[in-house]
């Protein structure tokens, strides 16, 4: 402390006090942060891995003058010093706060430029094996030209125990991770953090300071919080990229989060990379020209596969080449590889920032799919996840974010793949998709039956019920209520999502009216019909209250006569008549709902008698029959009303 002359104190936290000081030595001025130890060894073993930030030099990183370890007679108590430059410009958190009170937005150009620089800033800290672990406005400082310099490693970073980390949440926890908290975390933790800092500055025309602060803190429980947020950002102006680059950086499952690097390769954050001209960062442009050789087409698709890979640089080689395949995969005969898969993917790969390519060659995978056996690498990690950065890359082209879904949602049949698809953030991107899309009846058809398929896995479910994507179903049910391809698969991702106990209260209050109603609109459609029947079987399982909402779903619904018309329209179908009879089963398993639907005026013994009859071969329906009329007390061999009518003639 005797090379420096304390000028003032700028405040004081847990972990100590901060200072402006002046060097005695060059007269510059610096800030200073003293941070109390536990015992001379701890303080030691800080100062040793303090040392090692003295390396993270770089233009987007705080520079650090030098760290010491001191006794401070006063206080009796052992602290390591950490000095650092100063910045008479302040912190984004003053920036932030200027713009709040004004209610004035930040330009989108300007944040595009700072989450260049930060993102750039943490690939380096990160590659170095640090991480910051206590992001915040506050620690991000302004330069003389405007530019940001991300500083404050000092205390969370240098001092790694218990005692320390819980003390530095102490006024972080709005932009600390999930995770940091209780469970293991890496470096995908400032990911999150960073995701918070981008939220806040997108929202200084929209929200105030208390709004901010509570909505960064229910984001880490409540999806549908942030969902929220992003709708203002959107409203405020702010582009879909940049919505989805948050909600990308705000996934609460660290594992699903990308990394500062794999964020890099984002056409999006290209392009807050490229503000800066000084930037290492920025995939160099390839080629776009037109290539020297044509094409080769009608010389088999080999030959095109040879010419992609001779080409692999040159954009538009590889935008003809795909729109050919393309082609061609909707033709009868053609025989697409491993090979073939593999050169299509990475094309998509290598050319992630043109739409064109993304598109044609999700098109080449849905065309193949229905001609693929079983264990095809179609299925595999490596062919999901192009298809999911592309999702992630494009969130504003409805026409990828449609045939990405039909791909995701033809892949989700295969069990494997359902779980590779849950582990790498696919339910995410298809839940952020029906968001974004909220009005095309093929996206959240596509969506929802994806999430039929993958919500039969039970990790899968779970994924969807924290999410809140029941709520998305219903939505996309609701507002598609005419179209019948939205309405089938929302029931049946209703009926696999309602095997989750969190998702009873959504059932009962919401998805049991929309199904009734979608058994009204769609009376003659049978896979309506169908999907409805399976999808309230599995509702009334959940409790008595589901069971009697099924009956009387609302104030001028007659549930149960609704289903009896529908089954009436469709007597003949077996499916139908099979599901039709789980329904009553299941509702007959509640003793105070039997006493309901034993009126009279619902004519069950009828309604059983004439299933029999139609069915008298097919053991599953009449055992379930059988089942329905003991419980209900009906007679077991009842007549049907055909032949009631015929004995009251004679």
């Amino acid at each position: 402390m005797e090379n420096y002359r304390v000028l003032q104190r700028l405040g004081k936290g847990a972990q100590g006090s901060v200072y402006l000081v002046e060097s005695k030595m060059d007269k510059g001025s610096y800030v200073l942060k003293k941070v109390e130890c536990n015992d001379e060894g701890e303080a030691n073993k800080a100062f040793k891995e303090a040392m090692a930030l003295q390396e993270l030099k770089h233009p987007f990183i705080c520079g650090y003058k030098e760290f010491f370890v001191t006794w401070d007679k006063e206080e009796s108590a052992m602290f390591v010093c950490i000095v650092m430059n100063f910045y008479e410009m302040g912190d984004l958190a003053k920036v932030i706060k200027t713009k709040r009170q004004k209610q004035e937005p930040i330009e989108e150009m300007i944040i595009k430029k700072w989450t260049g620089q930060m993102i750039e800033g943490l690939v380096f800290v990160h590659n170095k094996q640090v991480i910051h672990r206590d992001l915040k406005p506050s620690n991000i400082f302004m330069t003389k030209q405007l530019n940001i310099t991300i500083g404050d490693f000092g205390v969370a970073t240098v001092m790694g125990d218990a005692r320390t980390r819980t003390r530095t949440t102490v006024g972080s926890m709005n932009w600390m991770a999930p995770e940091v908290m209780d469970r293991p975390y890496d470096e995908r933790s400032d990911v999150w953090s960073l995701g918070c800092i981008i939220l806040e500055m997108a929202t200084c025309s929209t929200m105030d300071t208390v709004q901010i602060s509570s909505s960064l803190f229910e984001i880490k429980q409540n999806p549908q919080c942030l969902e929220d947020a992003l709708v203002d950002v959107g409203k405020a102006g702010y582009s879909a990229n940049l919505c989805q680059l948050i909600r990308t950086m705000l996934r609460r499952n660290f594992q699903q989060r990308p990394t500062m690097t794999e964020l890099v390769v984002y056409p999006y954050v290209q392009e807050c990379l490229s503000l800066n001209p000084e930037t290492t960062l920025v995939k160099k442009k390839t080629s776009s020209s037109a290539v020297t050789d044509p094409l080769p087409k009608n010389q088999g698709i080999p030959a095109v596969i040879a010419y992609m890979s001779k080409n692999s640089d040159n954009e538009e080689a590889q935008k003809q080449s795909l729109e050919y395949l393309d082609e061609l995969s909707q033709l009868p005969g053609n025989s697409f590889t491993d090979n073939v898969k593999k050169q299509v993917v990475k094309a998509m790969s290598d050319h992630i920032a043109e739409i064109n390519i993304q598109i044609h060659g999700c098109n080449i995978l849905s065309n193949i799919l229905g001609s693929v056996g079983d264990g095809d690498i179609l299925y595999s990690k490596q062919i999901m996840q192009p298809i999911l950065l592309a999702m992630r890359s494009h969130p504003s082209s409805s026409d990828l974010q449609t045939v990405a879904c039909s791909v995701i949602m033809a892949l989700s049949a295969d069990e494997c793949a359902a779980d590779v698809i849950g582990e790498i953030g696919g339910i995410q991107d298809i839940l952020a998709a029906m968001r974004q899309f909220p009005d095309n009846a093929t996206i959240c058809a596509n969506c929802c039956g994806a999430l039929w398929s993958l919500a039969v896995n039970e990790t899968n479910t779970s994924i969807v019920t924290k999410e809140q994507g029941l709520g998305d179903v219903c939505k996309a049910m609701e507002q598609h209520s005419k179209v019948p391809e939205v309405v089938e698969t929302a029931c049946s991702a209703i009926w696999s999502l309602s095997l989750e106990d969190d998702n009873i209260e959504m059932l009962s209050d919401i998805a049991i009216s929309l199904i009734v109603e979608a058994l009204q609109t769609h009376m003659k459609d049978a896979r309506v019909i169908k999907n409805a029947f399976m999808a309230l079987a599995s509702i009334i399982t959940c409790d008595e209250v589901c069971a009697f909402r099924v009956i009387v779903p609302g104030s001028d619904m007659l549930g149960l006569r609704t289903m009896l018309d529908a089954f009436k329209k469709h007597e003949d179908n077996a499916d139908i008549a099979e599901n039709f009879c789980t329904v009553i089963a299941e509702l007959s398993e509640y003793d105070d709902v039997a006493k309901e639907i034993k009126s009279p005026a619902f004519k069950l013994p009828e309604v059983f008698a004439k299933i029999r009859d139609n069915y008298k071969s097919n053991d599953e329906i009449v055992s379930a029959i059988s089942t329905i009329q003991k419980k209900l007390g009906f007679k077991a061999n009842q007549p049907s009303k055909p032949a009631q009518k015929s004995k009251q003639k004679k």
